[in-house]
């Protein structure tokens, strides 16, 4: 990490804790001056008084204040590494573990919850067929088309996506329907297959596949989210390019009536 110079609030900063610093040492001076006065006798109480005013004036500042800032640095280098470990680098999503710690805080909340597993259609093909590099890009583009799409959906509740594995990515939405969860998983499968990506002067389709779960009472995120992803492979199975809701699973056949 190269230097860096003091930023003017890291100044400040600082200078607040060199006074705290000064101060309570010339405290700490003066009460130890007057204990040892007792001791060696009040004769040159103004001098010993003098003394331990000047000395933390001139060295406590000039000690504490680089260590003061070098604290104040390390204090924000460990929240930018605190803030890398929650972050997937290739997309700049949120990561797998960022996801479950804001899952965990919003079904905290007696709200309704819908909770969606996306998956890039074919991926391994797309490696093999273009190379990394082009995946790469994929999954860039798949991951900026889904955080746009989520941070425009109507509402106030929480709403948040996240890289959660290879080619999969996750989606929470606090407030919503299922009906209007289903339509912005229509929405997104239909808008990413709109963005073809770029790769080697040629325009190739991305499709994906969404499964869209709901959450019930007492039902963790790790539960829901087993449930959207076995919702995933469903639309899969059924064609890729599409998206599947659980609750459509679960929902029993109508009986066959005799002609």
């Amino acid at each position: 990490m190269g230097h860096k110079k003091m930023t003017r609030a890291e100044f400040i900063g600082a200078w607040k804790g060199v006074v705290i610093i000064t101060l309570a040492t010339i405290a700490g001076g003066h009460v130890l001056t007057t204990g040892m006065l007792f001791v060696i006798g009040f004769k040159d109480a103004a001098l010993h008084y003098t003394l331990a005013t000047l000395f933390p004036l001139i060295l406590a500042p000039a000690a504490a204040l680089p260590l003061l800032v070098m604290a104040g640095r390390l204090r924000l280098i460990k929240d930018e590494l605190e803030n890398l470990l929650r972050l997937d680098t290739l997309t700049e999503l949120p990561n797998r573990r960022a996801f479950f710690e804001q899952a965990e805080v919003v079904f905290k909340r007696e709200r309704a919850i819908s909770l969606m597993m996306i998956d890039v259609d074919r991926f391994k093909q797309v490696n093999d067929n273009y190379g990394h590099d082009f995946g790469d890009r994929v999954l860039r583009s798949v991951a900026q088309s889904i955080q746009r799409i989520v941070a425009q959906t109507p509402g106030t509740g929480a709403k948040f996506a996240a890289r959660i594995g290879g080619e999969e990515f996750a989606v929470l939405i606090e407030d919503l329907t299922p009906e209007a969860a289903d339509r912005l998983a229509d929405y997104l499968v239909e808008q990413i297959a709109r963005l073809p990506v770029q790769g080697d002067g040629q325009l190739v389709s991305v499709t994906v596949s969404v499964g869209v779960a709901h959450r019930r009472t007492g039902n963790t995120p790790g539960t829901v989210l087993r449930v959207a992803d076995n919702a995933c492979y469903r639309a899969k199975r059924l064609g890729r390019n599409q998206w599947c809701d659980a609750a459509a699973i679960e929902r029993p056949l109508p009986a066959l009536t005799a002609a």
